[in-house]
Formats: structure tokens, sequence, C-alpha cells
């Protein structure tokens, strides 16, 4: 498979791209957003640069890690292109600034066709989606804010609340409940993904002097934020899917099966290190699979 396309880490797409398809339902269903062909075509915009930034993380991600000595200490889980010797530095940076500029400019056209007759709307959002880029850039290059600990943090922004109250908020113009419930839900479904990630290489960033919030509160703690991340997840997705459908939204409570499996096998304190590689998976897929599965609820009841 082409370099570029193994660096884009195809596998993280679902999870941010699911929490911005659950925020445009929310606009067409809860907040009665005409589905004609101009709003079709805003909301897959929004969509694609939340895609495009996704990639542009992970780029980023890998040329920081590099610098920062992280990925040249032996790790468990996913070995970067550069350390395979299949991409350089260069190709890295070039990639992000590409990736970057494709960002903007997807970012500022979904900008014009959602805000082009609001010039506060537009402004606003101009610089949410500067700092948005700035955020999937500095994630671990520059300020690095992922090395302090303060990577949950940004997850939980712009993957959660961001993503979903962000493009519910495009379309409509307006918040809602169900929305800013459904933001809460993807934001913590999103750390935990991030949290096995860390969980998984305590080690080696303990090595590289990477600060996450696993090698802050420890290994056991590390676990039991796993565990109310969770229950934070099921507790404001339910309600979202309630708040919307009553008791009819029960139904989307079988779909944290996935994610509910991979809970139980990371609570055990046997299972650390290379052991928690298949459940980074399993929890980016259950989580995506939530966001979904609330969409098509909303989708077929409201």
């Amino acid at each position: 498979m082409n370099k570029w396309v193994v660096a884009c880490r195809l596998r993280t797409l679902p999870l941010s791209s699911s929490a911005v398809i659950l925020g445009l339902i929310v606009a067409f269903t809860v907040d009665g957003v005409t589905a004609d062909l101009y709003h079709l075509l805003s909301a897959f915009t929004v969509l694609l640069t939340a895609v495009l930034l996704q990639i542009l993380s992970n780029y980023a991600n890998d040329f920081g890690d590099q610098i920062s000595g992280v990925d040249k200490v032996e790790r468990p889980g996913r070995i970067s292109m550069v350390q395979q010797g299949k991409m350089t530095m260069r190709d890295l940076k070039v990639g992000i600034a590409v990736l970057l500029l494709l960002a903007l400019g997807v970012g500022l056209t979904s900008i014009i066709l959602c805000w082009y007759q609001d010039p506060v709307g537009f402004s606003s959002f101009v610089i949410l989606g500067a700092l948005a880029a700035v955020a999937a850039v500095t994630y671990t290059v520059g300020p690095s804010y992922s090395y302090v600990g303060l990577g949950d943090l940004f997850v939980f922004i712009f993957f959660g609340l961001v993503a979903v109250i962000g493009a519910e908020y495009m379309l409509s113009h307006v918040w809602s409940v169900p929305g800013v419930l459904a933001g809460v839900a993807a934001g913590c479904s999103s750390i935990m993904v991030l949290n096995v990630n860390n969980l998984r290489d305590y080690e080696c960033d303990t090595a590289g002097g990477k600060k996450s919030v696993v090698v802050r509160i420890g290994l056991r703690n590390g676990r039991r934020y796993h565990i109310c991340l969770f229950a934070v997840c099921v507790l404001m997705t339910v309600a979202s899917a309630v708040w919307c459908c009553s008791w009819a939204g029960l139904a989307v409570i079988p779909f944290f099966i996935p994610l509910y499996r991979s809970v139980v096998f990371i609570a055990d304190e046997n299972h650390s290190g290379s052991v928690l590689e298949p459940m980074m998976k399993l929890t980016s897929l259950g989580a995506s699979l939530v966001n979904l599965a609330l969409g098509i609820l909303l989708l077929v009841s409201v």
C-alpha cells in the first residue's frame, strides 16, 4: 500500500468522522435543517474538513514523536513509517504542509457556505477552524500539549464538543440539548481510545519523557479513569437518545457491547503493553459504532 495512505492511519478516521456525522444528523433531525442540495453540500465540506484535520494530526503526530525521541524507544504498538524506513522526515514535512493547506481550503469553503450571510458567525468559525488546525499540528509538534498531559482535554474538546456541537451549529446555527449530550459522549469515547494508547505505551512514554495522563496518575488509576469515561459515555449517549426518541432511545444500549468488552479487558491489571494493542481497534470501533447508532436512531425516530 502507498506509504502516504499507510501514514494516514485509516483506522483512526471512522472515530472522528462518525462524531461529525452524528452532529450533522442532529442538525437535520433535531434542529429541522432541510436536506436539500445546498445543505448536503455544506455537510459534505464540514465532514471532509474533519477528515483532513485528522490525517493532518496523524502526520504531525509521527513527526513530533520522532523529534521527541518517543518513537525511537522500543514501543509495543504501531511502528511509524519513518521508523520502518519507508518515509523520511522531509516526507512528513511535505505531507503536513499539503494537508494543512487542504484542510484550511476546504474548511474555509465550508464556513463560506454555512455563514456567508452572517459576518459574526463567519469570523467566529474562521477563528475556531484556525484553532482546530493549530491543535492538529501541535499535538506533538511545537508546544506539544500531549507531552504535558493535556492531550485528553484537547481530544475531548475537538473530537467531542467541536465535532458534534460544532458540526450541528455549522449547519443549523443553533445548538440543542441532545447535541450537547452527544458531544460530551463522543468526547469521552474519544478519550477512551487515547487512554488505551497511553496505557499501552506507559513504559516507553515514561522513558521518552511524555507526561500523558496515565504516566501522571499511574496504570491502576489509568484503568479506573477508563471505566469512568465509559460510564459517562453510556449515560450521555442514552440521555441524548431518550431525550429525542423517548424510551425507544434505549435501543442504542446494545451497541455499547464492543466498547464494554474492551473496558473489561483493559480493567484487568494482568493486561498491559503490547497485549492491549488489539483493544485500540476494538475501542475505536466501539466508539464509532455508538456514534453512528445514535445517529441512525435519530434518523429513523425523529
